[in-house]
């Protein structure tokens, strides 16, 4: 582990040296070029002249673009759906991490050259038309834009992330191209459209700033698998070339003990829960009303999960025999982390349910063979295949810091599927009692001082909402409180409790500033005791009771919820408030 943090910090050391090489503008082939080996640390921007000074120099952080970024972009930046405060410089500057634009592509006979059979790779497939896309040319261009089946497609790979996701390119009737800004949000990679320089997120696929700000990305469903999974199943397919154009070290990590590491690289979102280290791998899955990770190691147990998300059954495979590209020097030679994979469980109007027969993977139904890309290769449904579902490899943190109401999946004994570990059956009770300096609500609470059992004393179920101003989910989930409380505030007491001075984030004056803003009219104070901390398990901000009114904690949830979740955790709490 000393070794791995060793090497990564004498990488990083030398890609601040070669930062500026990053920083020109990418050159067709021709004399050598020196070799980039990785994303350097980021470079503090220096002030420079603004293009409209006196005007956006006024705005506050929130709304100002980085200095460089207005220099480099023609971006739009008056419309943005994120703080810029968000997002940072991760050293190279506009393209300087060069995007294929006009990729070639060779046989798997000719990439076995230079592929290991573990190593990893994207695969799409459109229209019949499936491609193998390194993670090892990856590592050096993060963004290609091809046309799969006819249909313009975007794959991207972010590695500090260990993100693969695929996107359609047409857009509101245009073909966009895609490159890179240089900058991060949340330790992920920021890409914008040369159309219109707008800048996405890669993770989600959500536009940021520009024209397009606050506009989605269709995705293509992409899988990270090995070379050998893709080739066993796609023998004709087709592989993208490493004659790129760019002279480039193709097949050295140059994130060396990455995967490794008890810290995210320029990461400075939302701390995710402890339930996972966070850099754990987890396949997610990201439904309309919900979001469901499944952690790889937990997978490895099991290989292969029936599920449910957002009312549709589907199918998490798991096989081993992947390296990962970001453990030792080599994208070949890391250590096997598996691949994972999702489909749906419907085929030809019949619902599957999928086995681990021994090392085979095969459904109760007709006991077919499948494998990990979803093919039944023997029995009766031989040749047969599962459709995909749109399925992106994260990191723990990298997911949690743009998905806080995921469900984590976790095995247990009566389903194939239990409810996240930030979603526990509460064993507080009212011993638990604590003082409350009403900042509003005063009306319903009964005074500018207050306590807990009192509150419950109204003989009403109370829904008890522990948040800090300076925390971005709360900031975000506030207001969908507030919403429930204009339609349930009759039957439940709505009440905010502001710990931000005991975590670090923020002040009571902050708290008032924020509700003020927001807009929020729900009861809301503060305590001085600091062992509420400790007596309700808050393990991070938000953290949500719903209690009965005997004191009785029907649920507890460490972050934000969705909006159909939190709905119905209210009407499930009414219903037994009840009985």
């Amino acid at each position: 582990m000393r070794y791995a943090l060793i090497l990564l910090s004498l990488g990083l050391l030398a890609l601040v040296v070669i930062s500026y090489a990053w920083s020109a503008p990418p050159q067709l082939a021709g004399p050598a070029q020196p070799t980039s080996t990785g994303r350097p640390p980021a470079i503090a921007e220096q002030p420079t002249a603004s293009p409209l000074p006196g005007i956006l120099d006024s705005l506050s952080p929130e709304n100002t673009p980085p200095r460089l970024a207005r220099e480099q972009f023609r971006t739009d930046f008056a419309k943005h759906s994120v703080p810029y405060t968000e997002i940072q410089a991760g050293g190279p500057r506009k393209d300087g991490i060069p995007a294929i634009d006009n990729p070639a592509f060779v046989d798997a006979a000719a990439a076995d050259e230079w592929l290991g059979e573990r190593e990893a790779v994207i695969l799409v497939q459109v229209n019949g038309d499936a491609r193998a896309y390194p993670v090892q040319i990856f590592m050096f261009h993060e963004i290609v834009n091809d046309t799969i089946g006819g249909e313009p497609v975007a794959v991207t790979y972010c590695p500090l992330c260990n993100s693969g996701a695929a996107f359609e390119r047409t857009f509101d009737g245009q073909v966009l191209d895609f490159g890179t800004t240089g900058y991060l949000r949340n330790s992920n990679l920021v890409m914008y459209d040369r159309q219109t320089e707008s800048w996405w997120q890669q993770a989600t696929g959500e536009g940021l700033a520009g024209e397009f700000s606050g506009r989605q990305l269709e995705f293509v469903p992409a899988a990270l698998v090995s070379w050998t999974d893709f080739t066993e199943a796609h023998p004709d397919g087709k592989v993208l070339s490493r004659e790129t154009g760019f002279a480039k070290p193709y097949g050295l990590n140059p994130y060396t003990g990455y995967d490794q590491s008890s810290v995210p690289f320029l990461f400075d979102g939302p701390a995710a829960p402890e339930v996972l280290p966070l850099l754990a791998r987890v396949l997610t899955i990201d439904g309309e009303g919900e979001a469901v990770a499944y952690p790889y190691e937990a997978l490895a147990d099991v290989r292969v999960v029936n599920d449910t998300v957002d009312g549709m059954p589907i199918v998490v495979l798991w096989s081993p025999g992947t390296a990962s590209a970001l453990d030792t020097s080599s994208t070949a030679q890391g250590v096997d982390v598996g691949a994972a994979t999702a489909f749906k469980r419907e085929l030809e109007g019949d619902s599957l349910t999928f086995v681990l027969d021994g090392e085979r993977i095969v459904d109760e139904q007709s006991g077919s063979e499948w494998n990990v890309l979803g093919q039944a290769v023997s029995g009766p449904r031989e040749g047969q295949q599962l459709d995909a579902v749109v399925s992106i490899n994260h990191f723990w943190f990298s997911w949690y810091a743009f998905k806080p109401e995921t469900r984590v999946w976790r095995p247990s004994s009566e389903s194939a599927s239990e409810p996240a570990p930030s979603q526990v059956t509460a064993t507080t009770n009212l011993d638990n009692d604590f003082s409350i300096l009403v900042y509003q609500g005063q009306d319903i609470l009964g005074g500018d001082a207050t306590s807990l059992s009192q509150v419950l004393g109204l003989g009403k179920p109370v829904v008890l909402n522990m948040w800090a101003a300076q925390c971005p989910v709360c900031r975000g989930e506030l207001p969908r409180l507030q919403e429930l409380y204009e339609k349930y505030g009759d039957r439940v007491v709505f009440l905010g409790i502001d710990v931000g001075p005991f975590v670090g984030l923020g002040t009571g004056d902050d708290a008032l500033q924020l509700m003020d803003q927001l807009e929020i009219t729900y009861p809301n104070g503060t305590t001085p005791e600091v062992s509420v901390i400790r007596d309700y398990q808050v393990l991070g901000t938000p953290s949500t009771y719903f209690m009965k009114p005997n004191g009785e904690i029907m649920q507890q949830w460490t972050g934000a919820m969705g909006d159909k979740q939190l709905d119905g955790f209210i009407q499930a709490l009414i219903e037994a408030s009840q009985s």
